[in-house]
């Protein structure tokens, strides 16, 4: 551990001490924060860069991210960590709905029944509280509900991301992926195209909809 990160942790303590979570498994605080405050995603400025850097070095490691093994306890806890300290982190939301969603998870935290973490449902909520304009929430959501088959879901988030930003080429590939699934190819074709023209580089799609010519 570096300089910089062990004064990090002198300052807001080890992650045990900063894990959301309830007693209640149907409680969601959305304001539930760590003392120091939190940072959004998508702020470039100096300080929270270096808040950033300092999060994901000890817990976003690349054993993390590929949700492996945690970096210094449990995966979950070092995702849920992130979370806190970033609530709207696209990687670290989807990475808690896989963990979320294993064979065999339980949100009890292990060993104590008086202890839950949140729900998926309540990190989205919370990273749409302080990013509500932040399309990489709808548009990982929507990946959720995709994945799912939770169509409508899905459809409505992609659509959200969009009219946040109408250029996100990723959205509009996706949103036609689903209109494809539906066999709603004019739309799926028209998502492809925009998705195509802002650059987007995978081919699936293009194919899918070449067969069906």
């Amino acid at each position: 551990m570096s300089l910089r990160q062990l004064l990090f942790f002198l300052l807001v303590g080890p992650v045990t001490q900063l894990q959301a979570g309830t007693a209640d498994p149907n409680d969601c605080n959305v304001t539930d924060f760590p003392k120091i405050g939190y940072y959004d995603y998508r702020d470039n400025s100096r300080r929270a860069l270096e808040r950033r850097k300092l999060v994901e070095g000890a817990h976003f490691t690349r054993g993390v991210q590929r949700g492996l093994y945690g970096n210094t306890g449990k995966l979950i806890d070092d995702v849920n960590y992130v979370l806190r300290h970033i609530p709207n982190h696209p990687q670290a939301l989807l990475l808690m709905y896989e963990i979320q969603t294993r064979p065999g998870f339980r949100r009890n935290k292990q060993g104590r029944t008086d202890y839950y973490y949140d729900s998926v449902s309540c990190y989205f909520k919370r990273a749409m509280f302080i990013a509500p304009d932040d399309p990489a929430v709808y548009l990982t959501r929507a990946v959720i509900a995709h994945r799912d088959n939770n169509f409508k879901d899905a459809e409505a988030d992609y659509l959200k991301a969009l009219e946040l930003n109408e250029k996100h080429a990723e959205a509009h590939y996706n949103l036609g992926l689903l209109y494809f699934s539906q066999k709603k190819y004019a739309q799926s074709r028209q998502h492809a195209d925009k998705a195509y023209d802002l650059g987007y580089p995978l081919q699936g799609l293009k194919r899918k909809l070449a067969a069906v010519k």
